[in-house]
């Protein structure tokens, strides 16, 4: 019938168009009018046949009818609840790290998800990264950075030897140096960049590519600097069997090879920002 009915309405509009003429249109309505008439004759004698039929039972077509819209109105009730339990009961996620640093301090994190390192550093895992505040040196400015080992996955590395303290603090630029003929560049790299970045956002200080020899073209046009270059802060970065970390006076050398370089460049800055002493945490 809906099929007809639609047939009708393109009909007239094919009219209207100019598509057929008028008596195309009178012919073809016609003829859909009388399928119409049919179709409403069949329904009629469809119903009539139904009336006729031997009714059945009243009360089980009521059950029946009635269970399906109960366990709907059931099912939807319990999907309700559910929705509004898990609002109230499920909070929200923190979004930033002002306020994870918030729920740290209130003992509401996971150790997992970050921990108060001395009653007063809050440390907390976010985007793979940890992350403190800290103060500048000259503690006029507050910044959040970002480490990739937490104190307590550093503390078993002892820092030997001492730094000469006035000189760093004295230092406007550092020189990192390593040798260009090793094999763990990729970690040097990485290790470099944590630290420069340290030096440069927080102690204000420039990072100076050099080299520990020349053997190298690209070090052709850098300084060669060792820890023998006593009138240069430095760090340097040596590839080695053994893991070590330690200061000479002027120099920062981290020792070892792998992810090693890198846990051993975070446990220096953590003594510098004195969050860690050189012997335990």
């Amino acid at each position: 019938m809906t099929d007809i009915k639609r047939r009708l309405e393109i009909l007239r509009v094919s009219l209207e168009s100019g598509i057929i003429d008028k008596e195309q249109y009178d012919m073809e309505k016609e003829k859909l009018e009388a399928q119409i008439k049919e179709k409403e004759s069949e329904i009629k004698d469809q119903a009539k046949a139904e009336e006729n039929a031997a009714p059945e039972p009243q009360e089980p077509i009521k059950k029946s009818s009635e269970r399906p819209l109960i366990i709907g109105i059931a099912i939807i009730i319990i999907l309700f609840i559910g929705v509004v339990s898990y609002s109230f009961f499920q909070k929200e996620e923190p979004k930033t790290l002002e306020e994870l640093h918030v729920l740290n301090f209130q003992g509401k994190l996971k150790p997992e998800q970050g921990y108060v390192y001395q009653g007063a550093y809050s440390f907390v895992h976010f985007d793979n990264v940890w992350y403190t505040q800290l103060q500048s040196p000259k503690g006029t400015r507050i910044y959040s950075m970002a480490l990739r080992y937490s104190p307590k996955e550093v503390e078993d590395i002892v820092i030997e030897g001492l730094l000469d303290k006035q000189f760093f603090d004295s230092q406007s630029e550092f020189y990192v140096t390593f040798n260009p003929t090793g094999t763990e560049f990729s970690m040097i790299a990485l290790a470099v960049a944590d630290f420069d970045t340290h030096m440069t956002k927080v102690f204000e200080k420039i990072p100076v590519a050099a080299c520990d020899r020349n053997e190298t073209e690209i070090c052709q046009s850098r300084p060669i600097v060792t820890c023998a270059d006593t009138d240069k802060l430095v760090l340097y970065i040596r590839e080695s069997g053994r893991f070590r970390t330690y200061y000479n006076n002027n120099c920062i050398v981290v020792e070892g090879n792998g992810f090693d370089l890198v846990r051993g460049v975070d446990r220096i800055l953590y003594n510098l920002y004195g969050i860690m002493g050189q012997e335990e945490a």
